[in-house]
């Protein structure tokens, strides 16, 4: 019988909310959808209480940024195991806000399959970071209070927050005109790719910009609060730290309900085996490789590698596909035009809630699906770190 790097056999979980809610919904699959909460609010109580009932410790990050609610916005990092740990194995989610409904559902789901005798090999932890962009999350946004795109804004010391893609102003001045008009927004989507190419708008939408705050995948003209939070906080968890595994949760991009694990450049050339080795190779996607969309400036993966040059980061973007990109590219735009017209006045308004749907659908089968997905590849990850070492396997 096959053992999981807690110490105990992966039979034998005593999963306590699994079985609670496989009680209400017998066979189906359905009890799953229970580990999705309704709102930032609900989600990092249910992620907190999850934390304490498992004596992880607990450091939160206070955002300056207005809440909907009294509840103060805080990214919640959780720690299990050791303190100073030499291997880690790190899970991330909502960097991009409104995400976060789907990551921190993959994050309660694997802790309340922990039992509270859960235990790791000597010198390993377990860092949950939950909820990387609060406000967005709370707000149902996908952007920060900056309207900074987080996944954009860690640029490495000698990059600068300056520049565009060539035909980001097209794509700008095209689609910022009425988006909420769903005819003409899909003609002016249209005519910008026979004129300039599908791989255009790859190259140029997603990839990330630093000259229109007022648009899509802006990554800043600084560093962003989230980033020098974790920057003072990371170094203490991790500067003993040999060996890292990081699975940093996202949706919207993909077939429907598949997962792939997306790696940059300078990950795929370095790891790009080890991914392939413990996962599906036909999964794992490089940038550089052609079956890649597009490679990113300021994403988080580069960065943290290059805070912890002494250690062996791993980084995988775990991205969950949800509808076709065009009718996501709408939601965006949607989002963003009211945004700018209305600010918070409207916090549960049309848009938003368009945009949780595009990000986190409400589908019980795409729910239920993913989540299961999610939580393996938790458990995949956590195998390949640490039972993989303790083989003497070459890491």
């Amino acid at each position: 019988m096959r053992m999981t790097p807690y110490g105990r056999s992966s039979s034998n979980w005593g999963p306590l909310m699994w079985s609670a809610a496989r009680k209400r919904f017998g066979n189906s699959q359905q009890w799953l959808a229970e580990f999705y909460s309704a709102d930032y609010v609900s989600a990092k109580a249910r992620f907190l209480a999850a934390c304490d009932r498992l004596a992880f410790a607990h450091f939160p990050l206070l955002v300056d940024a207005p809440s909907p609610t009294a509840e103060p916005l805080t990214i919640d990092v959780a720690v299990g195991g050791e303190r100073l740990p030499t291997s880690a194995l790190v899970v991330s989610s909502g960097v991009h806000g409104v995400e976060g409904l789907f990551g921190s559902a993959v994050q309660l789901a694997f802790l309340e399959k922990l039992t509270q005798d859960w235990h790791l090999p000597a010198g390993a932890a377990v860092v949950l970071i939950h909820a990387l962009n609060p406000f967005g999350f709370a707000w149902q946004r996908r952007f920060n209070e900056e309207n900074i795109d987080l996944n954009r804004n860690f640029l490495l010391a000698e990059q600068p927050y300056s520049g565009a893609p060539p035909l980001c102003e097209v794509f700008r001045r095209a689609l910022k005109q009425a988006p909420w008009r769903f005819g003409l927004q899909n003609a002016r989507i249209a005519k910008l790719v026979l004129r300039h190419g599908v791989r255009s708008c790859w190259e140029t939408l997603p990839v990330g910009q630093y000259e229109h705050p007022d648009w899509l995948f802006f990554g800043g003209k600084a560093r962003s609060q989230s980033a020098h939070l974790l920057d003072r906080l990371l170094p203490m968890l991790f500067d003993n730290c040999q060996q890292v595994v990081h699975l940093d949760f996202h949706t919207g991009l993909g077939r429907w309900a598949n997962w792939q694990l997306l790696l940059s450049d300078q990950d795929a050339a370095d790891n790009s085996d080890w991914w392939k080795n413990h996962f599906s190779a036909r999964k794992v996607i490089e940038s550089a490789s052609g079956r890649g969309p597009y490679e990113i400036r300021g994403g988080l993966g580069s960065w943290l590698r290059a805070q912890f040059p002494n250690c062996r980061y791993r980084f995988a973007t775990a991205e969950f596909g949800t509808y076709h990109p065009i009718r996501v590219l709408q939601a965006l735009t949607n989002e963003l035009h009211w945004h700018e017209k209305l600010g918070l006045s409207h916090p549960h308004h049309w848009a938003r809630q368009q945009l949780t749907e595009v990000f986190a659908p409400h589908d019980v089968h795409w729910r239920t699906t993913s989540l299961a997905a999610g939580v393996s590849l938790i458990e995949r990850a956590a195998d390949a770190l640490w039972l993989s070492a303790e083989s003497s396997e070459p890491l």
